[in-house]
């Protein structure tokens, strides 16, 4: 049976015509190893690689594979450095949408990920679950620096920029007034 030929199925309320999908959100495929259930057969196929495990998109530059195209579309920019993604307020521009949403709460101030048990709010919910791991006392990765906690070591090197940013600014700020006291007792001893 050819595409054009399947049956139409779901007629349209409004005219004439009869179409083989439904947008009812019926879900009819289910999946056989989680029972999880899908509108199309489609969406099944893709979600099935989760349990197989096959990643079929393999990036021609660093060999990584991905279960789906898209994900391999968003790896590639890495690599091509294109960042289509770009702030309105200011000049940044990011890989992903994703990126973009968390950044532009930097100039709306919003923080929608709120913790149950003291009320403090957060503009990601990966900030947001290392607070509440912090919280219980999972916090295993300690920062050196500041000794605040984190659940993962990514999450601490990120932090640990921080203090790269700010060691940096404040050694040029002090070297500054330095050099010219440096370069007076020099004079004076010359004298």
């Amino acid at each position: 049976m050819s595409h054009s030929s399947k049956p139409r199925s779901h007629p349209c309320g409004l005219c004439d015509k009869s179409f083989t999908r439904s947008h009812s959100g019926e879900r009819k495929y289910k999946c056989s190893v989680c029972s999880k259930m899908f509108m199309q057969s489609s969406q099944l196929l893709r979600h099935k690689t989760i349990h197989t495990g096959e990643k079929p998109f393999k990036c021609p530059d660093c060999n990584k594979s991905f279960g789906r195209a898209s994900h391999l579309k968003t790896h590639r920019r890495l690599h091509t450095g294109e960042k289509p993604f770009k702030c309105t307020q200011c000049d940044r521009a990011f890989t992903q949408k994703a990126g973009l949403v968390i950044h532009l709460r930097l100039h709306t101030g919003e923080r929608p990920f709120k913790c149950d048990k003291c009320g403090k709010a957060f503009r990601t919910s990966a900030h947001l679950l290392n607070h509440q791991a912090l919280e219980l006392g999972e916090g295993r990765f300690v920062c050196a620096t500041c000794q605040k906690g984190f659940r993962s070591v990514s999450m601490l090197k990120q932090h640990e920029k921080s203090h790269q940013a700010q060691t940096a600014l404040t050694q040029r700020r002090a070297a500054l007034p330095l050099q010219g006291v440096q370069q007076n007792i020099r004079e004076d001893v010359h004298l």
